[in-house]
This record gives C-alpha cells, sequence and structure tokens, in this order.
C-alpha cells in the first residue's frame, strides 16, 4: 500500500505540474523571483511541556505567508533560498519567533512553550503578533474550542462537556437542559458527524442526555464545521464536529485526578520506552453508591451510574512517520429494582498511520470502528423481557494533502464505509411463555472519493473549492415489500389520518445482494476578498447528502435510537447552503469580530405522522413522510483575547421551517401531508439566541467564569379547543408548533482557586433560579374534571457543584 501511495502521489505531482512558462508559474508561485523552484520547509509543532501536538497553529513567514498546522499538528511552507523569519502563534502557547537560512529543503519541528501569565497583573496591551485566527484564510463557518479555556467557562455539575459548550457559539442551539444532542443551523440533532479520533459516534450521551460522553481529561480540542464542510467529510446534512484525544506526555509521567459531586475522573500518561507516548483517562460517576444507603427499598434496588475510558498511543515510524491507535468505550446502567433495567454505550477504535512525503505530502491511512448499542429489561404481567438493538459501521479513509506552492494546496482521497443496523430483537428471560419477535437487520455500504484544492491570488483573494462523489448501497439479507399503487403511505379522508399501504408482494434478497443505490456530487467552495490586513469578506457554498435517516419521533433525551438506511421507499435527504460573512480583528488583536449570513434549504427530510410507533416496526416507510426544509440566519460573534476580562459574546437570529405535503398520498385521495401542507416551524427553531461568556482574574490564584443565556422558547402544539365525551375531555390540538414555549434564561458561575499541585472549583448552575420551561402539557385538574390546566416541565432549578483536581 505504501509503495501504491507514493507512485499515486508522483502522478498527481507530474499532473499538478504540467510545464509553463517561466513568467506565468512565478505568478502561480510554482517558481521564485530568481526563476528557480521554491524550498520547503515541513514539520510538526508540539508542546515543549508535555510534546504533544499543536492543531490550527498560524505558522508566518516574514510576515507575509501564512499556513495552518492540521489535525495532526504539521505544516508545511515553501519559500525561496535565503534567510527567512518564522513566525508561530498558537492559542494558550508563547509566542516562537526564529530566523532561519534556507539552503535546502529541511524539517523544521517546533516545540511552543505554554503562556505563563500572572493573572492579577494582566493588563490591556496593544501588540503586533500575528493574531490567533487569520482572516487571510478562506474559511468561514467555522469554531474551534479550546479544552483548557472551558475549563474556566462555568459547568453542569462540575464537569466540562465539549459538546455541550458548543451551544454557546452562534448557529448552534439544544432543544432542553437534559440533553447535549445539538442543533445547528436549523438542522436535527441526527444531522450531526460527530467523530471521535475519525470514529464516528452515534449517541453522544451519558445520563438520558445530561452530559455528553468526551471526557476533558482525555479531548484536547473540538472544531465545529457549520457551512462550509471540507470535501473530505460527508455523510451528514448540517455539521461535523471533529474531536481529537490528547496524545499524552512524551516527556515524563504524569497524572491528575479529580473528585466531583457527580463523579470522579482519572487520568494517567507518559512517554513509551524509546519514543511516543500513551494516555489513558477513565471516568465513573457513583450516584449508585448513595442509593444504597437509603432506606426506602426500591431506591436501594435502584442502579444508576456512569463509565467512560479513554486510551491512545502513538508511535513514531521512520523519520517522518506516525502510528497512532486510541479507543474509547463508555456505558450507561439505569434500573429500578425488578421492575425495569436500561443499559446503552459505545464503542470505538482508531488506527492511523501519516507520513510527510518528500516534504510537500502529507498522507494518512485510516481503519475506524464503531459500535453503538442498547437493552432494555421490562417487564410484562409475570414475565421479563429483554430488548436488544445496535448501528456498527467500519470505515477506512486514504487521505493526501499536496503542497504544491506558497499558497497552493491539493487535497484528495478515497473513503470506504460497512454500516450493519440492528433495530431490535425482544427476546424473553428466563422460563417464559412470551413470543420472540426481531426486526430484520439492515446492511449497507457507502464509498466516496473527494478532489480540493486551495489557491491564493496576490494578498486579496484566496479560493478553496472542491467535490465529493459520494455512493451508497442498501444490501441485503433483505425483505422488500411492496405496495398497491406503489404507496407505503396512504392518506384515509374519511378518518382524516394517514394509514399503512395494503401490501401485495414482496422480494428477498440475499446476504450481499443491492437493494438500492444511490448516488451523488456534492461540490464545496468558499472564497475570501481581504479588505486589509486584518478585515475580509467571505462566501462559501456547500451542498451535502445523508444517507442514514434517525428514526426518532421526539427531541426527548433517550437511549432508542433506530437508524434506517435510505432504501427503496426512502430517499437520502439533501441540502444546499450559501454563507457571506465579515471577519475582522481590531488593531492589537484585543477583538476578533465576525459576521454572516446563511440560507440553507433541504430536500427529503424526515418527520413522521401523527401516531406513528416506530419501535420494533420494520415497516418504517408506512409511518415517514419526506418534504422540504428551510433555513435562514444571522450570526454574529466578538471575543476579546487581550486584558482582564476575556471572552465573547454570540447572538443568533434565525429562522427554521418544514414542509411536508401530498407527495406521500395515494392517487385517489387528497392528502393534506403534515399542518395541510404548509410550512411549518421546525421543533428546534429559536428566533433569538444570545450567549455572554466572561472570564476574570479576580487575584493571583482565583479566576471567575460566567455565563448567561437568552433565547426564544421553542415550538410547541397546544390544544385550541375540547369536547366532553362521557366525562373526559378530549383535546383538539392546532397547526403543529403553532405556540411557543416561555423564554429561556440563565445564568452559570464558577470560582477556580489554582494552587501549586492543584485546581479548586466552586460552581452554581442556574444561579437565579429559574425554572426553564423544557416542554408543556395539558391535563384535566383534580378538583374538577371537567376543567383543564396547563403543566410545564422544567428539569433545573439552582444546582451547586464542587470539585478538586489533584496533579502528580
Amino acid at each position: 500500500m505504501h509503495t501504491a501511495r507514493r507512485a499515486c502521489a508522483a502522478a498527481v505531482l507530474l499532473l499538478a505540474a504540467p510545464a509553463v512558462p517561466a513568467r506565468l508559474a512565478r505568478s502561480a508561485g510554482l517558481l521564485t523571483a530568481q526563476g528557480t523552484a521554491p524550498l520547503r520547509i515541513s514539520g510538526t509543532l508540539r508542546s515543549a511541556e508535555s510534546r504533544e501536538v499543536v492543531r490550527h497553529a498560524r505558522v508566518v513567514a516574514d510576515r507575509s505567508i501564512s499556513v495552518e498546522s492540521n489535525e495532526e499538528g504539521v505544516y508545511f511552507l515553501a519559500l525561496a533560498a535565503g534567510r527567512h523569519r518564522v513566525e508561530v502563534r498558537a492559542i494558550g502557547f508563547a509566542p516562537f519567533d526564529t530566523t532561519i537560512s534556507l539552503t535546502a529543503s529541511q524539517t523544521l519541528d517546533v516545540m511552543l512553550v505554554r503562556s505563563q501569565v500572572t493573572l492579577a497583573t494582566v493588563a490591556v496591551t496593544a501588540t503586533n503578533e500575528q493574531a490567533d485566527i487569520d482572516p487571510k484564510s478562506p474559511e468561514m463557518s467555522i469554531a474551534r474550542l479550546d479544552v483548557q479555556t472551558l475549563r474556566q467557562v462555568p459547568a453542569a455539575l462540575g464537569e466540562v462537556d465539549p459538546i455541550r459548550s458548543l451551544t454557546l457559539l452562534p448557529g448552534v442551539s439544544s432543544s432542553s437542559d437534559f440533553t447535549t444532542a445539538i442543533n445547528v443551523r436549523g438542522g436535527g440533532s441526527d444531522q450531526n458527524l460527530i467523530l471521535l479520533d475519525e470514529a464516528t459516534i452515534y449517541n453522544p450521551s451519558h445520563i438520558l442526555g445530561f452530559l455528553s460522553v468526551f471526557n476533558s481529561d482525555a479531548v484536547d480540542d473540538a472544531t465545529l464545521y457549520k457551512g462550509a464542510i471540507p470535501p473530505r467529510f460527508g455523510g451528514r446534512l448540517s455539521s461535523v464536529v471533529d474531536l481529537r484525544q490528547r496524545e499524552g506526555n512524551a516527556n515524563e509521567f504524569a497524572a491528575s485526578a479529580t473528585l466531583g459531586l457527580l463523579a470522579s475522573r482519572l487520568a494517567v500518561e507518559g512517554p513509551l520506552k524509546g519514543k511516543g507516548s500513551w494516555l489513558v483517562a477513565a471516568r465513573r460517576s457513583y450516584a449508585d453508591v448513595f442509593t444504597k444507603a437509603s432506606s426506602d427499598p426500591d431506591i436501594r434496588n435502584s442502579v444508576a451510574y456512569f463509565y467512560d475510558l479513554n486510551a491512545k498511543v502513538t508511535k513514531p515510524l521512520g523519520e517522518h512517520g506516525m502510528l497512532v491507535a486510541s479507543g474509547f468505550f463508555g456505558r450507561d446502567r439505569f434500573g429500578v429494582g425488578d421492575q425495569f433495567g436500561a443499559g446503552w454505550g459505545n464503542k470505538s477504535g482508531t488506527l492511523r498511520w501519516n507520513e510527510i512525503v518528500r516534504d510537500r505530502l502529507y498522507s494518512k491511512v485510516t481503519l475506524a470502528a464503531s459500535n453503538y448499542d442498547y437493552r432494555l429489561t421490562f417487564p410484562i404481567g409475570n414475565d421479563s423481557t429483554q430488548w436488544t438493538a445496535r448501528v456498527k459501521s467500519l470505515d477506512l479513509k486514504i487521505d493526501e494533502s499536496l503542497h504544491l506552492s506558497p499558497g497552493h494546496r491539493l487535497e484528495f482521497g478515497v473513503q470506504g464505509t460497512l454500516h450493519g443496523f440492528s433495530p431490535g430483537e425482544v427476546k424473553p428471560l428466563g422460563e417464559s411463555n412470551l413470543a420472540r419477535k426481531k426486526v430484520p437487520e439492515r446492511s449497507a455500504m457507502a464509498g466516496a472519493l473527494y478532489l480540493g484544492e486551495e489557491r491564493e491570488f496576490g494578498e486579496r483573494w484566496a479560493i478553496r473549492y472542491g467535490a465529493r462523489l459520494s455512493g451508497f448501497v442498501r444490501t441485503g439479507t433483505a425483505t422488500v415489500f411492496r405496495y398497491a399503487n406503489d404507496q407505503p403511505l396512504v392518506y384515509d379522508s374519511l378518518l382524516g389520518r394517514y394509514e399503512p399501504g395494503a401490501v401485495v408482494d414482496s422480494t428477498r434478497y440475499g446476504a450481499g445482494e443491492k437493494v438500492q443505490a444511490y448516488g451523488a456530487l456534492e461540490p464545496r467552495a468558499s472564497l475570501r476578498f481581504s479588505l486589509d490586513k486584518g478585515t475580509s469578506l467571505k462566501a462559501s457554498y456547500a451542498r451535502t447528502v445523508q444517507y442514514l435517516h434517525l428514526a426518532s419521533k421526539t427531541n426527548s433525551p433517550t437511549p432508542l435510537d433506530v437508524w434506517e438506511p435510505a432504501g427503496p421507499y426512502l430517499r437520502p435527504q439533501r441540502a444546499d447552503q450559501v454563507a457571506l460573512g465579515m471577519q475582522r480583528i481590531t488593531p492589537g488583536q484585543a477583538w476578533d469580530l465576525s459576521a454572516e449570513v446563511f440560507v440553507k434549504r433541504s430536500r427529503d427530510v424526515v418527520d413522521f405522522v401523527d401516531g406513528a410507533d416506530v419501535i420494533l416496526n420494520e415497516k418504517l416507510e408506512t409511518l415517514i413522510l419526506q418534504g422540504r426544509g428551510r433555513a435562514w440566519g444571522l450570526e454574529l460573534f466578538a471575543r476579546r483575547q487581550v486584558g482582564k476580562t476575556t471572552g465573547w459574546v454570540s447572538y443568533t437570529l434565525s429562522r427554521s421551517e418544514q414542509r411536508f405535503g401530498s407527495g406521500a398520498a395515494s392517487a385517489t385521495t387528497s392528502a393534506p401531508g403534515i399542518n395541510n401542507g404548509e410550512w411549518y416551524v421546525s421543533p428546534y427553531d429559536k428566533t433569538h439566541d444570545l450567549s455572554v461568556v466572561a472570564m476574570r482574574p479576580l487575584s493571583r490564584n482565583w479566576t471567575m467564569g460566567t455565563t448567561f443565556t437568552l433565547a426564544s422558547g421553542l415550538p410547541a402544539t397546544f390544544p385550541e379547543s375540547r369536547y366532553v365525551v362521557d366525562g373526559l375531555i378530549l383535546a383538539e390540538y392546532g397547526p403543529r408548533n403553532a405556540a411557543r414555549l416561555p423564554a429561556y434564561h440563565r445564568l452559570d458561575l464558577a470560582f477556580t482557586r489554582k494552587m501549586r499541585r492543584g485546581e479548586l472549583q466552586l460552581g452554581v448552575f442556574n444561579a437565579y433560579n429559574r425554572f426553564n420551561a423544557q416542554s408543556m402539557s395539558f391535563r384535566q385538574t383534580k378538583d374538577n374534571p371537567l376543567a383543564s390546566e396547563a403543566v410545564q416541565l422544567s428539569v433545573f432549578g439552582i444546582v451547586p457543584s464542587i470539585s478538586y483536581t489533584r496533579h502528580f
């Protein structure tokens, strides 16, 4: 494989650099002003403290040529022979500045020292250093979170959560306090591709959604692509959340232990013999320890806890190669005596080899496996039954990045995925007479080829464009039903509701046989025009396609994820998004300001008819309608990076709507779709969403962090009238999502004390005890059965927290 990849790279080099006149070659950056080919500098940026890679840092030569280190800390520069000034800027690290004399292409690995700041003496000062974010880059609609910064931000029950923290950024929201499922630019939570070291995490939730599965001791950073998604990513409609685990300390053994109200954490790391590093991080909650001390037998016999384990090993191979192996295992357990039990969890593993080839090609081969499963145990009469389900995938990716000249880069690759879905199996436990039922498994294969190019044209213009050619094949073993008039779902005008279509035949497909195939071309492009050194205008376009659908009826937190692949009656979802924006970094880099407007149009999005029951249903096509979606909005972001008070403000003004017409109706009836075929707001639409994050030192050892959130209430469907039948009140509900819950607002506080070998954090979630509505239901009153009342569900009032971390 290594020889084949080098041959492929050589072919691309020949094709990408044909013979051209010297004048044209110089204008394109292929030759220097002296008519010679540029020399190349490549290397890896690492922390001097631990030798871990530093991602997304800016490397600047001669204050004019700027590049960014990639996800593995690797960078490339192309310069003329001679003396050059090279600077490196990274969030959380002291600036690096050196002068080199370049006579031949060479490797320059850089060790960065973490910033040493005495908090009590920080003052607002202007600086001529390069900013952490480069306005000259063509990328837009991207947000990155540094875990070190997040440790100063208030966290629910003291647990820093990278996924929950994303909701503090523009364009990202959640449907309740009790979920880590995020909605990006009007999309559903299943439209986000969540990757941990390039392995897919299908359900990133602990405690039914209260926390994510990502341990802050193991995660280094998180990057969110919400618009101009690079062509190497695909498979989801709205966004990509790319999380990378830490590599571990390659200099010396280190450990940390954290004790909190909700859970405790332990992380150990150190160097391998020779070269390389390793890291192991574990976390476990202990609510079950306290329930054992209860005098109530039901509570004493209950189970409620979660745990997770992260591990990573890195080993250099040769002069420029690296072998990386990482894994994740997480589990939740919940049960009430012999009445009910549940368990769910994720497993993932990644094996990656990356190498710098001939100072211009960065090559990477990745094998990643993912598995999400859940099981429920519940009584039926005097018997017990267990329900199990899972979704799994195996990915192989070959990614290449070819650096041709200053400001000119190609990226290309091939990807393949095997999918397996087990929607559900119910089987009796013990000597039971209950019947066993299993929904047939689904299988699929997916593949993609992609090619992208990034070019700079002088000081003002830069463009990044490319395309992704994706394919998807639904395979057997499978039984596909055929319905009358080819309509799996018909509208009964007499009953005023949708009904399953009549089955007239079925076709059986053997293992590996093609059931249905789809393909799509997904173009992506972004453009940058610089107004001056610190200000740029940007535009982007992206088409995305999603072949997997989450068969879920609600935004409520639940482990019961039923994924359904595209097939004969279920088309892939498609979306087109256009965004325009401006970014400005003020003099002295005190403020980073950005504004973006976006418009997104979606096709074949999924919703369910009223009364749909997806549990253990092998004919999901009889419950699903496919329609259109649209979203648009304005996103404003301001971040202060210099001074005693730092932080950011984000605001989103947006709209997200859906429309499901009569496309699923039979030819002989008039079907209204949903909401009479009219546009209606999606369940996760928020008109206004404001977040304010601030951090400030109070003394030499104490720091305060605060967040304030204000947002419109989520859409809801309320009854408009009622009927009384035999003493019972029957509600007549109005149009779907035509009403809204009350406005949401919350203030969180955190106080952190730094000590010589430890850190103490005191926190208050929902400091002024606001009971925010998560949902609204209606019921008969106890005193008067003929009267009804609205009942608001609120999850949290004020919640204090305390945690202590000890470093060894």
